[in-house]
């Protein structure tokens, strides 16, 4: 399998232009895809569907002569196209919330976007999260700032047998001294107890000037959180892949078998255009961002 690093969280910034130019700054340090997050705290509408375009003159082929030579650096194939995912990151403050914006009945819309992220803001909505959500592929912390629970071994071991996957931001390790500290003090627990299984890291950045190349993040998480080299360098492919694989087989397979097309009304279902060889074999990862 091809090595391939992701940034799964690119955040929006009151400069329209910001995002744009972080993951323009990704595609040119060597990053084969992205995730454009939208944060969303508060009941989910309609209005809510997913509505972030991906920014087309990033995905063009051939790719840049910089991206390219970062890749070649990375170990990273320079065929593979600059990928962009869309993700949403809801903040939950009660069991009630999460209950209701993670029913089934709310998976038409979630389903709008690549990647369903959570991040819980009490002890009761990060316990329930780890035993009985569903709808949802990772569990987003931010350790910047003081956390307002505790994080129980117990707790992480079920998500993880839960398939559920954690998330560490990397920018507030280089923002601020005060920021790294708090990161340092809580995150290394998260790290031991996961041992880095099913667990991602991303920028979480605002602007290009916050993003970093794989290595260099690799190499920080490596020396300031105790990961070793091997499983800093999987948190940002082998298993952001795993991630996006999984979640793109819950949101277009039926029971992660059929895969489920939407069709125009007068479209026809022609044998010689719809083969299932078209299919099988396929990696979900190597094509959701051509849907």
């Amino acid at each position: 399998m091809a090595l391939l690093f992701f940034d799964l969280s690119l955040l929006p910034s009151s400069n329209p232009n910001s995002r744009l130019l972080a993951a323009a700054r990704a595609l040119e340090l060597g990053y084969a895809a992205v995730a454009l997050d939208h944060p969303h705290r508060g009941l989910l509408a309609d209005a809510d569907r997913c509505r972030t375009a991906p920014f087309p003159v990033l995905s063009s082929l051939p790719l840049p002569s910089s991206a390219s030579l970062h890749r070649s650096r990375n170990g990273s194939p320079t065929y593979e196209p600059f990928r962009q995912y869309t993700r949403i990151t809801l903040s939950l403050d009660s069991i009630a919330a999460a209950a209701s914006a993670l029913a089934p009945s709310a998976a038409r819309l979630l389903r709008t976007y690549d990647i369903v992220a959570v991040r819980p803001l009490n002890q009761a909505t990060l316990d329930y999260l780890c035993q009985f959500a569903t709808e949802m592929d990772v569990i987003s912390i931010d350790f910047s700032h003081k956390l307002p629970f505790r994080l129980k071994l117990a707790m992480v071991k079920l998500a993880l047998q839960r398939g559920i996957h954690f998330e560490i931001a990397y920018s507030p390790l280089i923002d601020d001294v005060n920021s790294r500290r708090q990161v340092l003090a809580e995150a290394k627990l998260l790290v031991d107890w996961t041992k880095g299984k099913n667990l991602i890291i991303s920028s979480a950045a605002h602007n290009a000037n916050e993003i970093r190349g794989p290595y260099d993040v690799i190499n920080l998480c490596a020396y300031l959180l105790g990961l070793s080299t091997h499983r800093a360098k999987a948190a940002m492919s082998v298993n952001c892949r795993s991630l996006i694989s999984k979640a793109t087989r819950k949101k277009y397979f039926y029971k992660e078998t059929i895969k489920i097309d939407t069709l125009l009304p007068d479209e026809q279902l022609d044998s010689t255009k719809y083969k299932l060889g078209d299919w099988i074999g396929r990696d979900p990862s190597s094509f959701i961002g051509d849907l």
